[in-house]
């Protein structure tokens, strides 16, 4: 099974790849796919130790974790695709980091054909240019533009970090609800952060905060 995670700058898709991954490796072998162009730091790799943690592997470009911006992309995604069971690509924010994607798409489109393919949109209605539904809705265009490849789902993070309380979260649901119905998309769960208790049904998914900035270390 392949799953895309795209989503807006700062809407936490990483995160949400490395719990996904988290989850899938109980099952079958899985890995985490580093293809975020835009963010020269391929946040994903500073998770390495989580995922390790919870048996999954990250693939990511030799730079990565340096201080050289140079998105080398030299992946065999149909190779990759034999070698584990659960494949995880976490791609760049907006339409310009989804672009790389494209290189793939008739693989992934025969993979969607199969029912072998997800691609889930990760947003956070307390980011800016993701607001509102509207615009939410407006960069899942521009995303499904770029890569070539139809949204099939949709990841609610709406949170503020530590500052994250109930109201944050009930405001997202509502959001959710409606870019859901804008796109015709499912909303396939809702995250909370786990210091905040409630929300267990099995429309919820509790994260932890897995990327700090310098200043939260």
């Amino acid at each position: 099974m392949i799953t895309v995670i795209t989503g807006h700058y700062g809407s936490g898709k990483t995160t949400a790849a490395a719990h996904l991954a988290a989850e899938y490796a109980k099952t079958g072998r899985t890995c985490v796919v580093d293809m975020d162009t835009v963010n020269p730091y391929y946040r994903a790799a500073d998770l390495k130790s989580f995922l390790e943690d919870h048996g999954a592997a990250l693939i990511a470009p030799m730079y990565a974790r340096t201080n050289l911006d140079l998105p080398v992309l030299d992946y065999d995604i149909p190779s990759l695709s034999r070698e584990y069971d659960n494949i995880i690509i976490d791609m760049g924010g907006d339409d310009a980091g989804a672009f790389p994607l494209g290189k793939f798409a008739g693989f992934l489109e025969s993979e969607g054909q199969r029912g072998q393919l997800s691609h889930l949109f990760v947003v956070n209605f307390c980011r800016m240019l993701t607001e509102t539904p509207e615009l939410a809705a407006e960069s899942i265009r521009e995303i499904e533009a770029a890569c070539r490849l139809k949204v099939t789902g949709i990841i609610n993070n709406t949170n503020l970090r530590d500052d994250t309380d109930r109201q944050t979260i009930e405001d997202g649901i509502i959001k959710a609800q409606e870019l859901g119905r804008l796109t015709s998309l499912p909303v396939v769960f809702s995250t909370v952060p786990r210091f905040i208790d409630g929300f267990s049904s099995g429309e919820f998914r509790k994260f932890d905060i897995l990327i700090r900035n310098n200043w939260e270390m």
